[in-house]
């Protein structure tokens, strides 16, 4: 199974239960490099996808500066 559930808010309001699974150690990959650099993330998925996955991630805002979606 996933490594962890998160809640998703589709645009159209409609919530669902997103299984992911997290590279290991990716947490730790994270700080480091938010420590001496500024992290920019760049993903194909939608918004609302990406942001409950990387506000798992970095649920603080301090690690990654910059998001960037599939719109963008």
């Amino acid at each position: 199974g996933p490594d962890v559930r998160l809640p998703i808010t589709l645009p159209t309001g409609e919530e669902i239960q997103a299984g992911i699974n997290i590279h290991p150690f990716a947490k730790e990959c994270l700080l480091a490099a938010g420590a001496n650099f500024e992290v920019a993330i760049f993903t194909a998925s939608h918004q609302c996808y990406a942001d409950a996955v990387l506000n798992y991630l970095d649920p603080t805002g301090q690690m990654i500066k910059h998001r960037y979606y599939r719109d963008n």
